[in-house]
């Protein structure tokens, strides 16, 4: 049966990136590149598992490069022939990306291109190792291509903006109107020069739910995270993760994705002790969203495939973790 309410899948299809950019966990190496990827058999099989589940987009990226796939174009042309709306965001920061065309040309519904600056200078600040007139060649020639071969892919130029390039702002915003561009000013997360993710290991996710139990959760008070309920993010050897917010890191990982139940899946996410500790925004849980807790934590009655750290000694859901929902507890 089709679940209703799915938003986006965020695949991984490789385990690197080549840019060391300091706002990013992947950049700064707290997420270490390796030469892992996805076969295009798997990734079909989870293509396929997604569409059963519900979601009807797919973003071929999470915390990787995506033009470093040599061959990314015969995944996106696997996840149209399933009928999926797919994205790529990449720097473009590439010297030469011999597939652009062809990737183009399987049907990519979105590119999006994130910069931080105009100019070499502003730009390698934050895109470190990055280089702009690799962007700028590639840009240009993602619009020829998309006009000589009446394409539809929408291209979208994300501007990371700090304190340090918001006066370029005006320059970026025209520069994507000459193109035929949309443009997406985006305020960045942190700060270049801060460092402040070098303390952002897999301990200190423990640590912060570790610190957070037996706290008061958004989700025991009726509260939705967007990520939680209508997202999903799985890394390049298949498996899920608490979202896409959050690095791959042990901790944080749900299980194997072609193994789960999307029953499953959730159950593990919302009884994650890591979600008490996390200041993400949250919501109201709609009628259609309740009904689906409830269900998921039902039919999770083996939760074997359930991180063991969030079951209680019994092996049943931690009642501390969903604590207003006893009744559902009781009919596990």
């Amino acid at each position: 049966m089709t679940d209703l309410g799915r938003e986006i899948a965020w695949v991984d299809t490789l385990d690197a990136c080549h840019l060391k950019c300091p706002t990013c966990i992947r950049g700064v190496r707290g997420m270490q590149n390796s030469p892992r990827k996805m076969s295009l058999d798997t990734f079909a099989a989870v293509v396929a598992r997604l569409r059963k589940q519900g979601f009807h987009r797919l973003g071929l990226f999470n915390w990787t490069e995506p033009f470093l796939n040599r061959n990314i174009e015969d995944y996106v042309a696997i996840a149209k022939k399933s009928r999926f709306w797919v994205s790529l965001s990449s720097t473009l920061s590439i010297p030469h990306i011999d597939n652009l065309e062809e990737t183009l040309a399987a049907g990519l519904d979105l590119l999006t291109v994130s910069l931080s600056g105009i100019d070499q200078e502003i730009y390698q600040i934050n895109h470190v190792g990055g280089n702009l007139k690799y962007v700028m060649n590639n840009l240009a020639l993602v619009r020829d291509i998309i006009a000589r071969r009446a394409l539809s892919t929408r291209v979208d130029l994300r501007l990371l903006k700090f304190d340090y390039n918001a006066h370029q702002e005006p320059r970026i915003r025209d520069y994507a109107a000459s193109m035929g561009f949309h443009f997406e000013p985006l305020d960045g997360v942190g700060h270049p020069k801060s460092n402040w993710l070098s303390e952002y290991n897999n301990e200190r996710y423990l640590r912060e739910a570790e610190a957070a139990a037996g706290k008061p959760s958004p989700e025991d008070e009726g509260k939705a995270c967007e990520l939680m309920f209508n997202q999903i993010a799985i890394d390049c050897v298949g498996d899920v993760y608490i979202c896409c917010a959050m690095p791959n890191y042990p901790s944080l990982r749900i299980g194997k994705f072609l193994d789960m139940t999307s029953d499953e899946i959730l159950a593990a996410k919302f009884l994650h002790p890591f979600c008490r500790a996390c200041t993400m925004p949250r919501r109201e849980r709609t009628t259609a969203e309740e009904s689906r807790v409830q269900n998921a934590l039902r039919a999770a009655k083996d939760l074997s495939r359930i991180p063991k750290q969030l079951r209680g000694s019994g092996g049943s859901p931690n009642p501390t973790r969903f604590s207003s929902h006893r009744d559902v507890l009781k009919s596990l």
